[in-house]
């Protein structure tokens, strides 16, 4: 309400990029947390810099999530379908394995 904003979505989309790489920055090569408290609050901020990217492209963030959750949720079922008409036991296939199936789900969608 005081002007403290960015005038269009290119403002929000740079920070949440600068944002995304603080995160990276407390992460390993091998994946591990440097930091976990510095890294909740890189979370926390790239969280609110995402969810000025929704306010500012007209988004509404809270029903693109659930929307992104229902996705999500279905596609996990139809993976573990796809898996088995093919005779596959999925919890015994590897991620790479699933991660294919991953892949032929969203391509059949």
């Amino acid at each position: 309400g005081v002007g403290f904003d960015w005038p269009d979505a290119r403002g929000p989309l740079s920070k949440v990029r600068e944002e995304l790489d603080e995160v990276a920055s407390l992460l390993t090569d091998d994946g591990t947390v440097r930091d976990p408290d510095a890294l909740e609050g890189e979370l926390g901020d790239l969280l609110f810099a995402v969810v000025n990217l929704c306010r500012k492209t007209g988004v509404h963030g809270a029903l693109a999530l659930d929307r992104t959750n229902a996705k999500f949720t279905r596609r996990y079922a139809d993976m573990e379908r796809l898996a088995q008409e093919r005779g596959l036991v999925f919890s015994a296939l590897t991620l790479e394995q699933q991660d294919e199936l991953w892949d032929a789900v969203k391509l059949a969608e």
